[in-house]
């Protein structure tokens, strides 16, 4: 702001003139001077300019505002004008890159699929009237879905399987059926023991999410129970596609009877703990054969579903143990990343007896990936690994993938499909059957 005049002295423009005019004989190159300090010429009060000390001289209408008018900065010399002028252009060139680069970024990495709407079926006919009405839009978090799955046997005559496995499935509108179907053939559960609540295994992403209804029971065992029983009734059984041996269960899918699931349970509490109480909760599905079992006299069993045990589960004293053994109804998830350089030596190694899938986190193994193009070391490895899981009879599969951009996720789904991956682990459960829309991978 301006300094004041003092009372003493002009108030404005108009008296200033008129006392400059009195004081010198109207000779306009006088100086005024103010209680201030500082002096102006009559021209410069004629134009109307006041004398401050502290600022540029401003307009008197300027000067009257509440407020202060930042003005340019006006070098005192050539050397501060030459300084001034180079940053001035210094600023000016690193906004037009940043402009550039946040544009291309932009052009690179936004996708369509980011838009998402909310589940969409596989296909737009046969399962759209089942979601419609069972199913609200708005997001919630529902604690049974076997209300949602009641029908369907009928409702999914149309959903394709595809080898994709649902991560994280229980933070989904509706853990199992929307994995279904999307026709995905794997899902998941993180499960945990709490005494605080009951002696049961509760499905939760951390120990505070977890709540008395949402246990394995209730979102997973309850549902494939009621879609199983379902499925293997005699009207079903009497269709041209269901399975020739009638001791076999039919699968989950109506028109795909013999392609099984997997529902992969991730142990979040001790696994000497929480181990027997997952084969406690699996023995109504093993009672109507609905599992695969594995026992040293009768061999490999293939069953409508495999349960697999990961996270906190121990190869030796729960996969192994004798519990798990007479038949095995849980099998392994077995580390990717060392296959390759491990020896089949004997007869603890990982193999089709005591695994089922072979997994890593794409990560911290193959490392990051940039705009959806893996380098050629990476591409290497992830070939490497595949083929040590397939000699095994093992299922591979990559968790902790980039998903965002969406065009880098897409390349790298491109990559392990193309490369002979067992299955993709994923979150967008709507974008990733474009992966298999046109017969194949798209070429990367």
């Amino acid at each position: 702001m301006f300094s004041p005049l003092s009372q003493s002295t002009v108030t404005g423009p108009a008296e200033c003139l008129a006392q400059a005019q009195t004081s010198v004989g109207g000779n306009n190159t006088t100086s005024l001077r103010s209680s201030t300090g500082s002096s102006a010429s009559i021209a410069d009060v004629e134009a109307g300019f006041l004398p401050n000390s502290s600022h540029r001289r401003q307009s008197s209408w300027k000067a009257a505002l509440p407020f202060s008018i930042p003005t340019k900065r006006v070098p005192s010399n050539d050397t501060e004008s030459t300084t001034i002028d180079k940053s001035e252009k210094e600023a000016k060139r690193y906004r037009w890159l940043s402009i550039i680069l946040l544009v291309a970024l932009l052009g690179v990495y936004v996708h369509p699929a980011l838009t998402h709407t909310g589940f969409l079926p596989l296909t737009s006919n046969s399962t759209a009237g089942f979601l419609a009405c069972e199913i609200p839009r708005h997001r919630t978090k529902p604690t049974n879905s076997t209300r949602s799955l009641a029908s369907w046997a009928t409702d999914s005559r149309d959903v394709k399987p595809i080898p994709c496995h649902s991560h994280n499935d229980y933070l989904r509108h509706v853990p199992l059926f929307d994995a279904l179907a999307s026709g995905c053939t794997g899902v998941e559960a993180d499960v945990w023991v709490d005494s605080n609540l009951r002696d049961d295994l509760y499905v939760g992403h951390t120990r505070k999410s977890l709540q008395p209804a949402r246990t394995l029971n209730s979102l997973y065992i309850e549902p494939l129970l009621a879609i199983l029983k379902e499925m293997n009734t005699p009207s079903n059984l009497s269709s041209p596609t269901s399975v020739e041996d009638p001791k076999t269960p039919a699968g989950v899918f109506e028109t795909f009877p013999t392609q099984a699931i997997t529902l992969l349970i991730d142990l979040k509490t001790a696994s000497e703990s929480t181990f027997p109480v997952v084969l406690a909760a699996l023995q109504p599905l093993l009672e109507r054969n609905y599992l695969t079992t594995w026992s040293r006299d009768g061999g490999l069993i293939p069953g409508p579903i495999t349960i697999v045990g990961t996270g906190n589960t121990n190869f030796t004293s729960a996969i192994l143990s004798p519990a798990n053994s007479s038949p095995r109804l849980i099998f392994f998830d077995a580390p990717l990343d060392t296959l390759a350089t491990l020896e089949q030596k004997d007869t603890n190694d990982y193999n089709t007896n005591n695994s089922y899938y072979a997994s890593v986190s794409y990560n911290k193994d193959i490392g990051k990936t940039l705009l959806g193009f893996m380098y050629p070391s990476q591409v290497r490895k992830v070939k490497r690994e595949i083929v040590a899981a397939g000699e095994r009879g093992l299922v591979s599969r990559y968790w902790d993938a980039p998903t965002w951009p969406k065009k880098v996720e897409r390349g790298i789904w491109d990559t392990l499909v193309s490369e002979g991956v067992g299955l993709l682990s994923v979150d967008d459960l709507e974008g990733v059957q474009g992966v298999w829309e046109s017969g194949g991978p798209r070429s990367v």
